[in-house]
């Protein structure tokens, strides 16, 4: 049975898809959440590149936010995944600078970032509720911002190869309340995809919408 492949997004975990994985799992729809290192953006793209080996033929990769970066790497050249999933993600050209992809509209994580001495960067902890999680309550929000980690401030860099997405078939889901990457850069994006949907929420439907997700994913399957 071809597999489903979940790459979370900057500063996360596999954790943050279990709703979906739950979901997944009900319907019986194999799936695997990677767990990325976070340690640099080739150590993402390694990680992912193993587990969408091992998942074979005909499997759907699905990334969130940053996790599109890593999946469009991580893809590249792997002619047996039938469709990219892109959801509130970085869709970018090969080469091309994230500043100018995003820069043109307003984000509330941009003003967010906070960078230490040694060069890692997180979100300013009294803002990880609106921007990441403002569909969800205060305590559920509260439980993920404990779970996050810091990541290089250099990890979300442009590709040096060619995207996944110039020789796969995608779909890129537009969050139209989110606060961390701008709907009007999504959308931009979104022209790249084979095809488009736009949900009415915030960057993390993983946490409020699972099922649509997991129904999204398992009809990629069946394509």
């Amino acid at each position: 049975m071809a597999e489903v492949v979940l790459v979370h997004g900057a500063w996360h975990g596999a954790w943050c898809w279990d709703k979906v994985v739950a979901e997944l799992d009900r319907r019986e729809v194999a799936n695997t959440a990677v767990e990325l290192p976070l340690s640099g953006f080739e150590d993402d793209v390694a990680a992912a590149r193993a587990v969408i080996e091992a998942a074979g033929p005909g499997a759907v990769v699905c990334g969130h936010s940053y996790g599109g970066l890593v999946i469009s790497a991580a893809a590249y050249g792997a002619t047996e995944v039938a469709r990219l999933v892109y959801l509130a993600a970085l869709m970018s050209e090969q080469g091309e600078d994230l500043g100018d992809l995003l820069g043109a509209d307003s984000s509330g994580l941009m003003d967010a970032l906070v960078f230490d001495e040694k060069g890692y960067m997180t979100v300013e902890p009294t803002r990880i509720h609106e921007i990441f999680y403002a569909d969800s309550s205060a305590e559920e929000a509260g439980r993920c911002a404990a779970l996050l980690r810091p990541m290089p401030a250099g990890a979300i860099s442009a590709h040096a190869a060619p995207p996944a997405w110039l020789s796969i078939p995608s779909t890129y889901v537009v969050c139209a309340n989110d606060q961390a990457i701008p709907p009007p850069s999504q959308r931009r994006m979104a022209l790249r995809a084979t095809s488009t949907v736009e949900w009415p929420c915030d960057h993390s439907p993983f946490l409020t919408r699972p099922g649509a997700i997991a129904t999204l994913l398992q009809e990629a399957l069946a394509q």
